[in-house]
């Protein structure tokens, strides 16, 4: 992969955590403070991504090693044509879901996560991800919408528990999302705000 400038920031949670408000309201934060923030998210829209979303996560159920190899295919479009350009440009990039996602999600399916690690092995790691925590019972009150295939509280329970072991692995910095909306926005604004300015500052010497 080529190398970076930027900054990376990722935004995890099982479905009505919070991610996509958080992600952006994290971007409106920094653009205020001067930061070319960029928001992103996954699926990608890539054609692979909205395959995911229009037909897989909607209409019919595939076999999780395929939605693993769907995601990591959609992934792989989302690095190589936004990710690492805007990267380049020394942004701030947001997304709303990466690679966590297909590790939770589908592992918690049976398939083994060091395939899944293998098959996303293309991935450059974030500079911060954080998991956004929100039991599931609450989440799932939360969406107003149709559901999709996966959203439904006993699935959701096991895809929070592999979110929480990564917490444990120090792979994801934890956010308890239960908290009012203002308090978690402040949190996790201050978590970006420390990388990024840390990143200008580096940047300048």
């Amino acid at each position: 992969m080529v190398s970076r400038v930027g900054v990376f920031i990722v935004i995890e949670g099982i479905d009505g955590a919070g991610k996509t408000l958080h992600s952006r309201g994290l971007c409106i934060q920094l653009h205020k403070r001067g930061f070319d923030v960029r928001y992103t998210a996954e699926p990608s829209n890539s054609f692979i991504g909205q395959l995911l979303r229009e037909e897989f996560l909607y209409r019919r159920k595939a076999p999780p090693e395929v939605e693993a190899l769907l995601f990591a295919a959609d992934r792989f479009q989302h690095v190589k044509n936004e990710i690492l350009p805007m990267l380049q440009q020394n942004s701030v990039i947001v997304s709303d879901r990466y690679y966590y996602a297909s590790i939770a999600y589908q592992s918690a399916q049976g398939v083994d996560t060091e395939w899944i690690r293998c098959i996303n092995s293309f991935a450059p790691k974030p500079d911060l991800a954080i998991y956004l925590d929100v039991p599931a019972d609450v989440a799932m009150s939360r969406i107003r919408r149709n559901k999709s295939v996966m959203e439904k509280i006993e699935f959701e329970r096991k895809v929070r528990e592999i979110y929480l072991d990564l917490v444990k692995q120090n792979e994801l910095i934890y956010v308890d999302g239960n908290k009012p909306v203002e308090t978690v926005s402040r949190e996790i604004f201050n978590l970006a705000l420390e990388i990024v300015s840390k990143a200008r500052s580096d940047s300048q010497e």
